[in-house]
């Protein structure tokens, strides 16, 4: 009996533990997830206030302040006709951008509500300034103080007012709106911008998005502008890091080849341990079977280029590792960090998910954490591997 006992809960205790060890740890990832980290600049989903919240700290103050100051003067909703009830102010701890640095996101969501309507309006701040802010109907109509028949006058006459409120130089971005079809989707790249028109159907609406992305010396950086309106000229959402970025040393003085040869001389002194102690090393890889991409990346908010290699093995390793990647500063040539892409998905160090591993950033690797976030990831996928880094 007590063997048949034991044959019956060991199962059910492994998968409870599981469990509980796999919700421990997608906690801990979630709270490191950022707003306005890829060219679409989403915006970040609102934790839940807890049932007693805590005292606002002085951030978060000012953050309320500046969100009411903004809705006021800038959003296109009629305040007259709602009740604005605060729901939650929050913070969060973003993606680092370097070594012990401590990135904060403060995300704060209200409710207004009138007889005929409801919407929820979410605004995100990083380094005190609005990255984010996006209007979703809960129930009836939007209203607003701001009618307009067209979604691309109603994005010239916010950008315009938006230019005067944050005092931001917008005029290439209103300039690049002239003689455009917002029916169609559309690219257009100039020197300095890539911008680009989106037509979709979300969440009961037909949405226009329209996104500027900086160009940085030929190469797409993280800063830029998203604005979106539904056909009806009523607005959604916002996304600017414009000001929270600087551009730091933006020359190229490491070719792609060089880059290459960078990554294949370290690659002889690169390792990783398996889960039993065995060292893989060693590794073969063809030149023909490497790809090299100029990225910008930021460290304490200054973005630099960097060469973004992949290099795919001429064999399969231990623990399914097929390619090994590395990251070198385009400026003077330094390893930032090298890793590993194994079947089954690779840690994406800019968002801690298990994603394709051509989506990889250095930016997790800067912060010096990808060696406790990385084996966890990859052990919940079955990738028993710790990698470690051994490069000159």
């Amino acid at each position: 009996m007590k063997k048949h006992l034991i044959n019956f809960f060991a199962p059910l205790f492994v998968v409870l533990l599981a469990v509980s060890f796999f919700g421990a740890f997608s906690t801990s990832v979630a709270g490191q997830t950022t707003a306005g980290q890829d060219s679409t600049l989403p915006f970040t989903p609102i934790p839940v206030y807890p049932s007693t919240p805590k005292p606002l700290e002085p951030s978060q103050i000012a953050a309320q302040d500046n969100a009411m100051d903004f809705m006021k003067n800038m959003l296109p909703v009629d305040l007259a006709k709602y009740s604005i009830t605060l729901r939650s102010n929050s913070i969060m701890n973003g993606v680092p951008t370097a070594k012990d640095d401590n990135r904060i996101i403060i995300n704060i969501l209200y409710r207004l509500n009138s007889t005929d309507s409801d919407l929820e309006l979410g605004f995100a701040f990083e380094k005190g300034i609005i990255t984010s802010c996006r209007i979703n109907p809960v129930e009836g109509k939007f209203i607003s103080n701001r009618l307009y028949d067209d979604p691309l006058v109603a994005a010239k006459d916010f950008l315009e007012r938006y230019q005067a409120y944050t005092k931001t130089d917008s005029r290439n971005l209103i300039a690049l709106l002239d003689n455009v079809d917002i029916t169609k989707d559309s690219t257009v790249t100039t020197e300095n911008t890539k911008f680009t028109i989106t037509n979709h159907y979300v969440n009961g609406r037909n949405k226009i998005t329209f996104n500027w992305i900086q160009i940085i010396n030929g190469i797409e950086s993280r800063i830029g502008t998203s604005l979106a309106f539904d056909t009806d000229g009523n607005f959604v959402s916002l996304s600017d890091s414009r000001a929270l970025y600087t551009i730091g040393d933006t020359s190229i003085n490491i070719s792609k080849e060089k880059a290459i040869d960078i990554a294949l001389e370290n690659l002889k002194s690169y390792s990783y341990d398996m889960y039993d102690g065995v060292v893989i090393k060693d590794f073969k890889v063809s030149r023909e079977n490497i790809e090299a991409t100029l990225i910008t990346a930021s460290v304490d908010y200054e973005l630099r280029p960097y060469w973004d290699i992949r290099m795919i093995l001429d064999e399969v390793y231990p623990g399914n590792v097929h390619g090994i990647t590395a990251f070198i500063w385009a400026n003077t040539g330094e390893v930032i960090s090298y890793s590993n892409m194994a079947f089954g998905g690779s840690v994406d160090l800019d968002d801690n998910n298990l994603t394709d591993s051509k989506t990889t950033s250095p930016d997790y690797t800067l912060a010096a954490v990808a060696a406790t976030v990385l084996p966890a990831a990859i052990a919940i996928a079955t990738i028993v591997l710790v990698t470690k880094k051994r490069h000159k």
